[in-house]
């Protein structure tokens, strides 16, 4: 978790303090990085708004609260973490959050998380096909799937046969994976092998196997 912070603006002296303060503003802004952009999100009575912004990375995401008794925090299992704390954020409060990771990113606010939601998409899915090189190997009546991973996902694999069983992993690194399905009992078996990236892309490829 980089760069968030949670804050109450405070108030400027009028006069000449705020001229000499107006004029520090152009090298401050002319020293920060180019491409890097602040997105406001509005927290107004139950509602964030908007409730989809679309940022790059590297971007900071600023939550504003205009009502009181709201939170923002992330969804579990993703890329990317943040939340304003499980106090009340204050009205007139402030709270950022940095991104540096590409992804689809679900929040919600803590006292009303079943309809209180939003949605923060950073940059763009560049990979196409999420896994490649689908594999079931069977021993002495058990099994293996592996495949090879493009890009982080979540992953189900459900099997149905003369042994059900359901397997999910949070979130998968890219690379090699290797899931092993345990001691299983004789016959035919249909699997589905689910991932979903972290722009809620969802791959799904069946196969079948036989333990003999």
């Amino acid at each position: 978790m980089r760069r968030q912070r949670f804050r109450i603006p405070r108030r400027r002296r009028a006069g000449r303090a705020c001229v000499v303060a107006a004029g520090l503003l152009i090298p401050l802004a002319a020293a920060s990085p180019t491409g890097v952009a602040d997105t406001s999100v509005n927290v107004v009575d139950f509602e964030f708004q908007a409730k989809k912004a679309h940022v790059g990375v590297g971007d900071t995401v600023t939550w504003s609260f205009s009502a009181r008794g709201h939170t923002t925090t992330s969804a579990r299992g993703q890329a990317e973490s943040w939340s304003s704390g499980p106090e009340i954020s204050p009205v007139g409060g402030q709270f950022q959050h940095t991104f540096t990771k590409p992804g689809r990113f679900q929040y919600f606010c803590i006292p009303h998380q079943s309809f209180m939601k939003g949605v923060i998409e950073v940059g763009r899915d560049k990979v196409a096909d999420t896994f490649s090189n689908l594999r079931t190997r069977t021993r002495a009546g058990s099994a293996t799937v592996s495949f090879r991973l493009n890009e982080a996902a979540k992953m189900t694999y459900k099997l149905s046969g003369p042994t059900d069983k359901k397997i999910t992993r949070p979130r998968l690194a890219r690379g090699r994976q290797s899931v092993p399905l345990g001691r299983l009992r004789r016959g035919i078996y249909r699997a589905t092998l689910s991932l979903t990236d972290d722009f809620d892309n969802r791959q799904n490829v069946k196969s079948t196997f036989v333990i003999g």
